[in-house]
């Protein structure tokens, strides 16, 4: 029984061998090479840039964002190139796949960033629990317990999103939509765990001894066209290293000088010799990472293929499907709250500003209009006594000065 299960496990385990086929796959390691190159170009040039100008800052975070884009579309481009290597069909054009990069890519972003949203909720909810835990008196006995709980957490947590994401670029390179991609990943973190840590593993090791075995042929090259370069174009090392160390830093104080000898040849040929040997060396290493890329994008096409083939993840989809269309409605029915209310708060402001200029209209009317002049009130003229003219009351008999008798 033993013997059948390490056989089936050699089974399962053994297409990973088909990853060192990515070296033969001339149009992902093109690719791979134009990718490459032309993200190194733009680093050197942001880096020359930045040396010579007064905002380094600015040049390094520019070109290096740039060459960071380029890089990604040409991992998506030679992934595209290789999963129909993966799956026996013929392969598709170069332009088609560079063409084909810009969606893919944008696809694999977003299912990156729903992964990076998962591990910010995860520190959310460990900074509550951390604050809860600064509770004078129990905060210390809460943070025991939280302690290995929280570390438990997020090592599963972030060791389980890094491994499940890298199979996130073969989804979308199969022709998945962001939602499938998603439900996908989540199938096979669900149910396949264990099968892509093992597989991605053995895929490491792998990939590290082909590139051992690579650079151990690049290495044996460089010691005998080192020895034979060093011979036939005299690379003798003299005391003037520190000169050619000065003339390849650029300091103008030796690079003035036309013959400093480094041993028996000329000082700035062999600057020159030593500039050509590492763009020489560069262009080995590009050569040796786009090969080693192709393999490894290759192999994990094919253990996304191996661990998707039996998987539906239909349901897990349509849970998604129907999570989205619950927080759209829910964000639909804020929107239409939020426009009531805003509705109804113009309709107060124009009804108070219309009160307002009524009341500034009657205010204006009432300081234009005449005032209306008030007839004086006739008051009876004052009796007097006819014979001292003092002033008498209607009615009195006899005056009150003079005791004259009135009529």
């Amino acid at each position: 029984m033993n013997q059948v299960s390490s056989n089936q496990t050699v089974v399962q385990y053994g297409d990973l061998l088909r990853a060192v086929e990515g070296l033969r796959n001339w149009r992902a390691v093109v690719l791979s090479i134009v990718y490459l190159g032309v993200a190194l170009l733009i680093a050197y040039l942001g880096f020359k840039l930045a040396f010579n100008t007064n905002s380094p800052d600015f040049f390094l975070k520019l070109f290096g964002g740039l060459a960071a884009v380029v890089a990604f579309l040409g991992l998506s481009a030679v992934g595209l190139t290789l999963i129909d290597q993966a799956q026996g069909l013929p392969p598709r054009p170069m332009l088609l796949a560079v063409w084909d990069s810009f969606a893919a890519a944008a696809r694999m972003l977003a299912v990156a960033l729903i992964g990076l949203v998962v591990v910010l909720i995860f520190y959310v909810l460990m900074a509550l629990i951390l604050f809860v835990c600064k509770l004078p008196g129990l905060g210390a006995a809460l943070y025991g317990v939280a302690f290995p709980v929280l570390v438990i957490v997020g090592g599963l947590l972030l060791f389980s999103i890094s491994a499940i994401l890298t199979m996130a670029g073969p989804a979308v390179w199969n022709g998945a939509s962001i939602r499938g991609a998603v439900a996908m990943l989540w199938q096979i973190a669900t149910k396949r765990t264990v099968e892509l840590i093992i597989s991605l593993v053995l895929l490491a090791l792998l990939s590290g001894l082909v590139g051992w075995i690579l650079f151990a042929i690049l290495g044996s090259g460089l010691f005998s066209v080192a020895g034979f370069s060093a011979a036939i174009l005299d690379f003798s090392v003299s005391k003037d290293v520190f000169n050619l160390m000065n003339l390849l830093s650029g300091d103008s104080a030796y690079g003035s000088r036309s013959y400093n000898n480094f041993g028996n040849a000329n000082i700035s040929d062999l600057a020159n010799y030593m500039k050509a040997a590492a763009f020489g060396g560069s262009v080995l290493l590009v050569l040796v990472i786009s090969a080693l890329n192709a393999m490894v994008l290759l192999g994990l096409n094919l253990i996304y293929l191996k661990l998707s083939a039996d998987l539906d993840p239909g349901e897990t989809e349509r849970l998604i499907g129907q999570r989205l269309a619950e927080a759209r409605a829910k964000a639909q029915a804020i929107k239409e709250e939020s426009q009531r209310r805003l509705e109804e708060a113009r309709e107060l402001r124009r009804q108070q500003q219309e009160a307002a200029a009524q009341a500034q209209a009657n205010a204006q009317a009432a300081a234009q209009t005449p005032a209306t002049p008030v007839a004086p009130v006739a008051t009876p003229a004052a009796s007097l006594c006819p014979q001292c003219q003092a002033p008498i009351v209607p009615g009195d008999l006899f005056c009150g000065e003079c005791g004259n008798k009135l009529d």
